[in-house]
């Protein structure tokens, strides 16, 4: 809703939102040919797991949860049940459940609450909380946990996006929860400023951006006006799947841990850009793709400006997500 000049999402607004991505996967992956059993868990899971992402960002909820963590810390063993449970569950209903899959993703999913049990409330930055970024991102980013989550069903390869919605849940709940890690900016809540300001370094990224592209023959045109009419839902689809995931990890955590460990800010924002490129170069072929780390980095660059102008996951979501959408619909 429409605040002050100030969008705010609800909680049974991102319940509806959530709802109805269940019901739109189902129809989606029927149609694919998918089983109804999977077809309905992997729909049902994934809308749970967006609904603790929208939730986790709005204001009220987080907190408290986070009152509700310090008052009795023991609950976290709650939180890593109720994250592991909607696995098992999706597991279930993908039959793929197996021992190895889910002793990995209980490992995965309890450590960071281990690593930072030390340190909650603590200001600064610590080298546990780097353990925990790389340990949250590394097994997300070279495949690990999509290779648990397919196991024997790799044609029901649709696992990608529950992963990633999975990580953030535990990594916010981690940091912004249990860790009290500050100046994460994860909340669903936008200005118009703010807005504003995502627009203008998206269109300053383009002007940077497609003639160096072409440059480096890295993109080329390759539009079909079919492509526009998906576009909103695409950008929709990204904003929530790819955006929101990597700007929580490489704005949220890392670019915010560097921040406060160099006290330097354009020093933090020129790292976390490259190590946002360098994520980006096991996007082949070729692998190493030295092109798409030149672009990621650049790109890095704007979408941090936008998190440290700002202090909004969500704003520099906006203009990561419109690159992302822009190049699919314009360029390949």
């Amino acid at each position: 809703m429409i605040n002050h000049r100030t969008l705010k999402l609800s909680t049974p607004e991102a319940l509806i939102i959530s709802i109805v991505g269940a019901f739109g996967g189902i129809a989606f992956l029927i149609s694919r040919g998918i089983a109804i059993p999977s077809a309905v868990a992997i729909s049902v899971c994934g809308g749970a797991v967006l609904a603790g992402m929208l939730i986790l960002g709005i204001e009220k909820p987080l907190e408290d949860l986070e009152q509700w963590l310090i008052a009795k810390p023991a609950r976290v063993f709650l939180v890593v049940a109720a994250l592991w449970g909607l696995y098992l569950a999706y597991s279930i209903g993908t039959s793929t459940a197996r021992f190895r899959p889910l002793f990995v993703m209980a490992v995965y999913l309890s450590l960071p609450f281990y690593l930072l049990k030390e340190k909650r409330g603590l200001l600064h930055a610590t080298w546990r909380d780097a353990v925990t970024i790389l340990w949250i991102w590394l097994p997300v980013e070279l495949g690990v946990i999509r290779r648990v989550l397919i196991s024997s069903a790799p044609d029901t390869d649709f696992h990608y996006g529950f992963a990633q919605a999975l990580a953030v849940n535990m990594g916010v709940v981690a940091f912004a929860a249990w860790r009290r890690f500050p100046g994460i900016g994860y909340r669903f809540e936008l200005n118009r400023n703010q807005v504003s300001l995502a627009l203008a370094c998206f269109a300053v990224f383009a002007a940077i951006a497609i003639p160096f592209g072409f440059a480096i023959h890295f993109i080329r045109f390759s539009f079909e006006l079919s492509k526009l009419a998906f576009a909103p839902a695409a950008f929709l689809g990204i904003y929530l799947l790819v955006a929101i995931p990597e700007e929580v990890l490489f704005r949220g955590l890392v670019q915010n841990w560097l921040d406060r460990v160099t006290t330097r800010r354009n020093v933090s924002l020129i790292v976390a850009s490259i190590v946002f490129g360098a994520a980006h170069l096991n996007n082949g072929p070729p692998i190493p793709n030295y092109r798409y780390f030149l672009m990621a980095s650049i790109a890095g660059v704007f979408y941090g400006l936008v998190w440290q102008r700002t202090g909004s996951v969500a704003a520099s979501a906006i203009t990561h997500a419109l690159v992302d959408t822009v190049w699919s619909a314009l360029f390949r």
